[in-house]
């Protein structure tokens, strides 16, 4: 068993270890392809099943008949998506405030991708 090893943002090459529990391989942003977007897939050309225990999953795509338990498995886009600012002054000086939002798009499951029909947003405002 592989354990709290972070593979972020890489290709993982296929490992011979068939289960990750603590894991991180999660990617920036998803893969566009046409108006449908899909995670990074996982061991790519490797079929093999794999167990994920409290991985983080965002924007992957496991193997086929991978079992997950406990994994985070979001498709989201990071934030970059400014939704408004604000001008406010401080100590006399002008500073331009950016509010920044992920858009979730669904989430990876044992059954395929679970899509929203729309992009939601979530509040994760945060200043600039």
């Amino acid at each position: 068993m592989v354990e709290k090893k972070s593979f972020t943002n890489q290709d993982v090459p296929s490992v011979t270890d068939t289960e990750y529990k603590h894991c991180n391989f999660s990617h920036t942003s998803v893969i566009w392809e046409g108006p449908e977007c899909r995670g990074h897939r996982l061991f790519p050309g490797d079929d093999t099943p794999r167990t994920f225990i409290e991985c983080n999953l965002i924007n992957c795509e496991p193997p086929p008949g991978s079992t997950l338990i406990d994994c985070n498995t979001t498709l989201l886009e990071p934030e970059v998506l400014i939704n408004e600012s604000d001008d406010i002054i401080i100590d006399g000086e002008a500073i331009s405030i950016g509010h920044y939002k992920r858009v979730v798009h669904g989430k990876w499951t044992s059954a395929g991708y679970d899509l929203l029909p729309t992009p939601r947003e979530k509040l994760f405002d945060k200043e600039m």
